[in-house]
């Protein structure tokens, strides 16, 4: 009977709610109890030219690593909101059906990474999931790419601060997507640094003291034997100290340049998808952008594969843009699949 198949969909959501429920309800019994914030935390704004820290009505820019650790560092507070804001995000919609909660999690991580313009393996994503009245979950998602947002954790790592929501906004201002992201569980690359100590830890306790003994009379007999000395001495170990502070100081230099470079690269990246979006005419698909240093290569279906090339080549932002293969056409749809080569040009 026609009513039959409906009525058995509705026993099947209704048993899932209840599922759903009753695992949402277990899994917060095994969760501390969360304390109501007095005030709301600290905003970390990323725009597409400008970044700030918000603190109430204060507001802190910065430019670079270094600025912002000097921020935050000054920070009492150790949460802070990150708010991505213009084309440092990537915005996606999509709707899935209706499932336990395991199984919706990993639908949807699986439907992001195929739906993502950007590799997997390049970008971080944040989401959140509504339901409709038929049982079906609408998601909202901002894709970012990680070398736009890894200086930002380096810096938040670095000064012991933590993330307490990612945010998304529309373009009128509401809110679209803020979550909790897990981007900072990590293992801290300084706590895998090397050290004397940790050469020291590898020494069986009952030779200690006698090394520690040896080494302590040996270097009371060089100091006496050198005493007439000593002055140069001093002099060529404050040399080698100020050499040793120069080339660490050459080095955070080089990682601070790197950081921005990056953060430069992953921002060109992200308005050239946009700026792509506006230049390409309804009717065109892009399925999938792989990008590899300077080298784009773009899929997807369009009428005319070749009307795709002649627009592709009137944006500053590309160059060198041929065909990566023969153009084959999809009979079903009436359209072309292209894919088409480039090369970043480093303008926008």
């Amino acid at each position: 009977m026609p009513s039959n198949p409906s009525a058995a969909q509705k026993s099947v959501n209704t048993f899932t709610k209840l599922a759903n429920l009753a695992s949402t309800s277990i899994s917060m019994l095994h969760e501390p109890p969360r304390i109501p914030k007095k005030s709301p935390p600290p905003e970390l704004f990323l725009g597409d030219t400008s970044y700030a820290l918000r603190l109430d009505e204060d507001v802190m820019n910065f430019s670079n690593l270094g600025e912002l650790t000097i921020c935050l560092e000054d920070l009492p507070e150790k949460e802070i909101d990150i708010v991505f804001a213009g084309r440092t995000a990537f915005d996606l919609t999509f709707q899935v059906p209706n499932g336990p909660f395991n199984d919706l999690e990993a639908i949807i991580e699986t439907e992001l990474e195929f739906r993502s313009p950007i590799q997997s393996d390049q970008c971080v994503w944040f989401w959140s999931a509504k339901e409709t009245p038929n049982g079906d979950w609408i998601v909202e998602a901002a894709i970012v790419l990680k070398g736009a947002v890894d200086w930002i954790l380096d810096a938040m790592e670095h000064t012991g601060k933590s993330i307490n929501l990612a945010r998304r906004h529309r373009p009128d201002g509401s809110l679209r997507v803020a979550v909790a992201p897990n981007w900072l569980d990590k293992p801290s690359r300084l706590a895998t640094a090397g050290g004397v100590l940790a050469h020291v830890r590898k020494i069986p306790p009952t030779l200690r003291f006698p090394i520690g003994a040896f080494t302590l009379f040996l270097v009371s007999a060089i100091a006496l034997f050198f005493v007439q000395s000593m002055r140069s001495n001093s002099v060529t170990e404050q040399a080698a100290e100020a050499t040793a502070k120069l080339r660490e100081l050459a080095a955070e230099q080089a990682v601070t340049r790197g950081l921005q470079e990056r953060r430069d690269m992953g921002n060109a990246r992200l308005t050239i998808i946009g700026t792509m979006a506006d230049a390409l005419p309804d009717g065109v698909w892009l399925e999938q952008m792989l990008v590899d240093g300077e080298d784009v290569t773009i899929i997807g279906f369009a009428p005319s594969a070749a009307e795709v090339t002649r627009l592709l080549a009137a944006l500053p932002a590309l160059k060198d843009i041929e065909f990566g293969s023969p153009v084959t056409r999809d009979n079903t749809q009436n359209l072309e699949r292209f894919r088409i080569n480039a090369v970043l040009t480093g303008e926008i």
